[in-house]
């Protein structure tokens, strides 16, 4: 054995290898060698160079014992043997490149290698003899090989306890640091809350501020009207004047207090983001009528650019008409004559907003000044035009807010133009806005007008088995849109859409002309406004199960979907898609329930012609489910085909049969002559 590993550590020396290399050898071959002698007594250690890119030291070790019987548990580091750990063979694996053993009951053979260093001269046939040659002349000597096997292990603990010491130094340092993050944490945390806390306090402060102030500004102001209107008697010229005054320094200091407190809400975070579906076009039609009481001459022209062609938006409208409205009237202050136009462009998904005017202009270091709180800029005109100069920064701020920009160009003398760029479609972090999505299939198209995605996914999930093609929309404005487009047979039109009526809608829909089905689907139980509004139906939410399927076959297919309507009762879909598909050819109206339940409620409707009935499902048996069919005197004749794989029992068979119930097993449909079979139970049902 150490006659074994002495060679191995001197031919990992004469080709080239580093010292921890030649231990890792020497280690690998004397642990494979003591191996052979332990359990079979005798063996053979072999060294070869392969002949490879890159070349490897292979050493090979014979043994003629009686194999390994745990070799997979060996292998796997669970197995113990009674002579020691049975750690030697997966500790050489971990030691050596490649590792492969082969053992039968006539011994075992391991091989395993390492490659050549790197920067090892390449290994011929003629080095081989040369290396062979030195190795013979080398002295053997048990006692040296022992001595510094014992050497190479002090050497190794010594290291171990240094890198123990340095470990042990490292981790104290890494406990110190940490202490010092953890009193850095506490003292960052103790300064946000410091912080939280101001910011709530300064918004609570300015909320009752506000409160305060508003209310006798509002008493203020109303009694301004008062004297205004003369209630009480004429007013000289000079007290008219006064009041004038009083009421306008009331306005502003209004005005004040409301840019005060929405710079503390947008500061504080405490700004909510509602993002509805709207027009600019009917944004600009607000601000013309808002901003022309401004107007006091014919100098100044406040002019709107067409925006039919732009595309709706999904943003918070009032906090972009707030943003306008600010950049709108500063431009009308600060011009005297000419004109203040307002555009919109679309640039890629964005919108840009553009308010140009032909005032006194900035100059560029006051670019940035401007949209600092309170900040104004000296000038003839400043001085007659009364501020709040927070207009600017609160609109940069709600700019931000809904993820756009605004910056602004002028020049002293050439005007200024402000431009403000938006997300067309506001980003939601819970949900993505809706885009008007279709699902195309042969039958009549039916638009499904709803902003819930929860109530449109029960509507697609119910309509997804018939042949209808449905098309989906989340407000007024995309409905109207999709209606002159497609031209639907029907639309579902939720009552209350981003928190508006939209009965206003469906009457106008009607005045212009549209004939198609409408049916009314809402909270609020009030058949008779949707039906005075214009609707065909109405369904109050939730929608049972199957009804909106039915309704919309009613409408649609006129009597046809009464006596002729057939319902499917069964709790698997994969059975009632097949049996769907089977009675096509017959060309029936089809419904579906998942439960007894849910077809007694459809059936008490009175509408339906005929049912296929399973006898296993959860809630109500298909027998039970009969039962109660039998019990009401609207469906006590109403055709009942039972269609289960369940095969019944002679009890079962005879109830069936006194209830009045055809029967046909699942397995028909899938034999030869199933269509034969179905005509023959639907003509015997009277249903044909």
């Amino acid at each position: 054995m150490v006659h074994a590993r002495q060679r191995a550590r001197d031919i990992a020396a004469l080709l080239g290898f580093e010292k921890q290399d030649q231990v890792r050898v020497a280690t690998a071959t004397s642990e494979l060698a003591r191996n052979a002698f332990r359990y079979a007594r005798e063996g053979t250690v072999e060294f070869l160079v392969a002949d490879s890119v890159p070349q490897a030291l292979i050493i090979d070790v014979r043994d003629t014992g009686p194999g390994i019987a745990h070799l997979d548990d060996v292998l796997s580091g669970h197995y113990q043997s009674k002579t020691g750990m049975g750690k030697g063979l997966t500790g050489t694996q971990r030691l050596m490149d490649s590792f492969a053993i082969e053992t039968k009951a006539a011994g075992t053979h391991v091989r395993v290698a390492k490659e050549l260093p790197a920067g090892a001269a390449p290994v011929t046939k003629d080095a081989v003899r040369l290396l062979a040659a030195e190795l013979a002349r080398a002295e053997i000597d048990p006692f040296q090989e022992v001595e510094r096997q014992n050497q190479e292990l002090l050497s190794t603990l010594a290291e171990l306890n240094d890198k123990q010491q340095l470990l042990a130094q490292v981790n104290s340092e890494l406990e110190d640091t940490n202490r010092g993050v953890v009193a850095l944490y506490a003292e960052l945390e103790q300064n946000a809350n410091d912080l939280r806390r101001v910011s709530d306090q300064k918004t609570s402060f300015l909320s009752n501020l506000s409160h305060e102030f508003r209310t006798p500004l509002n008493s203020i102001l109303a009694l301004c009207q008062i004297l205004t209107n003369r209630s009480d008697g004429d007013l000289t010229d000079e007290q008219a004047k006064q009041v004038d005054y009083i009421r306008r320094s009331a306005s502003d200091l209004n005005e004040l207090v409301n840019d005060l407190l929405d710079v503390a809400k947008v500061e504080a975070g405490k700004v909510d983001i509602k993002p509805t579906v709207f027009s600019v076009v009917d944004v600009f039609a607000a601000l013309r009528g808002m901003l022309r009481t401004l107007l006091t001459g014919t100098a100044v022209q406040l002019v709107f650019s067409d925006a039919t062609s732009l595309p709706v938006l999904f943003t918070d409208e009032a906090k972009l008409s707030q943003i306008l409205r600010n950049l709108i009237s500063n431009a009308l202050k600060f011009t005297e004559r000419g004109q203040v136009s307002v555009s919109a462009d679309m640039i890629g998904d964005d919108v840009l907003f553009r308010v140009a005017d032909t005032g006194i202009g900035i100059a560029a270091r006051d670019h940035e000044r401007i949209f600092e709180e309170f900040v104004q800029i000296g000038g003839e005109i400043q001085s007659r035009v009364r501020g709040t100069g927070l207009g600017l920064p609160l609109s940069r701020k709600l700019a931000e807010l809904l993820g756009g920009t605004l910056q602004v160009k002028s020049q002293p003398g050439a005007g200024s133009t402000f431009s403000v760029v938006l997300p067309a479609q506001y980003e939601l972090l819970e949900q993505p806005p809706d885009k008007p999505t279709a699902i195309r299939k042969d039958g009549a198209r039916v638009l499904l007008v709803e902003d819930n995605m929860e109530t449109r996914f029960i509507h697609q999930a119910a309509l997804k088995n018939t042949d209808y093609t449905l098309l989906f929309c989340r407000n007024v404005l995309e409905a109207r849109t999709l209606i002159e487009a497609e031209g639907p047979a029907a639309v579902v039109l939720d009552r209350m859409l981003d928190g508006k009526d939209s009965l206003p809608f469906l009457e106008d829909l009607r005045a212009s002309g549209y004939r198609g089905k409408v049916i009314v689907a809402s909270v609020v139980d009030d058949p008779e406004a949707a039906r005075r509004a214009g609707a065909d139906a109405f369904l109050a939410k939730p929608i049972a199960h199957g009804l909106l399927t039915e309704t919309l076959m009613h409408l649609l297919r006129g009597s046809g979907s009464g006596k002729g309507s057939l319902l499917l009762v069964d709790d698997d879909e994969i059975n009632r898609y097949v049996l769907r598909e089977a009675l096509l050819p017959f060309h029936l109206p089809i419904l579906e329930a998942r439960t007894g339940r849910e077809a007694l409620d459809i059936a008490a409707l009175g509408k339906v012609g005929g049912i296929f009935l399973d006898m296993t499902m959860p809630g109500l048996t298909g027998l039970e489910t009969l039962r109660e069919l039998r019990a009401s005197a609207a469906t006590t004749d109403l055709p009942v085909i039972i269609h289960t794989s369940k095969e019944l029992t002679d009890t079962e068979s005879a109830a069936l049969s006194a209830l009045g119930a055809e029967f046909l097993p699942k397995k028909t449909l899938s034999e030869p002559q199933a269509q034969e079979s179905l005509r023959s139970v639907l003509t015997k049902a009277g249903l044909l």
